[in-house]
């Protein structure tokens, strides 16, 4: 098991002039959806926010609010409806390679080993046999699954199956990782483990993550900002910069005064946009 995390301070030797680049910008960014049912709905209405590059960027808001839509435009699988999305400067038009994106569910193929699953990615990019193995076997030992890599899915444990995904995410070396709930269905001991061990692959490589949860003390774990999305149509009502200190237990952090400030902050606009004014 991998052990606590400890972020030290960044510092940059770029001139005061100079102007960062972020990850991702959206601006004035509307998707909408046609529904045989329902004629049309909109998912995210009006979305600004920047991402910037290295940080660790968590979603949270209520169901249906468009919080997994806006992965699906990070990663170019869907365009918006009006606005633009902007990666690393360039406007996003078709699939986005240079992230790596990790959902809920596992995905893994049963017929392929855990080696051959985590390279599917590196096989569609024809990387030359030898240079598969050796990043396989690399990101194998980065996720703590060295010696298994024969194994099939059948054969992992629901924590193993998790770092397989992650593997497969991290493999061709993306510089964002987007992940929709990874961790979602798993017991409240596994759930810790899996975020110290996600933290501790973020300090090594420092990754932009985009990483959506419906659980509010994983992301104050976890964030270095907190984009709050309301009901649908999804708009951002706040953004939460996340102040505390690394390494984070959440243990301690709960008998914190700031992280209660922070819980009790973001809880009342999670509630206030659950019920919005005038809601039945």
């Amino acid at each position: 098991m991998m052990g606590k995390v400890r972020v030290t301070e960044r510092t940059s030797t770029a001139g005061a002039s100079e102007t960062k680049v972020p990850e991702f910008s959206y601006r004035n960014v509307t998707r909408r959806f046609r529904s045989g049912r329902d004629g049309e709905f909109v998912a995210l209405e009006s979305v600004d926010l920047d991402i910037d590059s290295g940080s660790f960027v968590c979603l949270i808001g209520p169901s249906g609010c468009g919080k997994t839509t806006l992965l699906n435009l990070s990663a170019g699988l869907l365009s918006p409806s009006d606005g633009t999305v902007h990666f690393r400067g360039a406007r996003l038009s078709g699939v986005n390679t240079g992230v790596g994106f990790i959902t809920q569910h596992d995905n893994l193929l049963p017929w392929r080993t855990l080696e051959k699953n985590v390279a599917i990615a590196l096989e569609i990019g024809k990387v030359p046999r030898e240079e598969r193995r050796r990043r396989v076997a690399e990101v194998l030992e980065l996720v703590g699954l060295r010696g298994f890599s024969q194994r099939y899915p059948s054969q992992l444990s629901g924590g193993m199956q998790k770092r397989a995904s992650l593997a497969r995410g991290l493999v061709y070396g993306p510089s964002t990782l987007l992940m929709d709930e990874p961790f979602g269905a798993l017991d409240a001991q596994l759930r810790f483990t899996m975020q110290n061990e996600l933290l501790q692959i973020w300090e090594r490589d420092r990754k932009t993550i985009i990483f959506v949860t419906h659980d509010l003390d994983e992301a104050i774990l976890l964030a270095d900002k907190i984009v709050v999305f309301g009901t649908r149509p999804g708009r951002v009502v706040h953004v939460e910069d996340v102040p505390l200190n690394r390494p984070r237990d959440l243990a301690e952090l709960r008998s914190s005064p700031a992280y209660g400030e922070i819980w009790e902050r973001l809880w009342k606009l999670l509630d206030s946009s659950s019920h919005p004014e005038g809601a039945s």
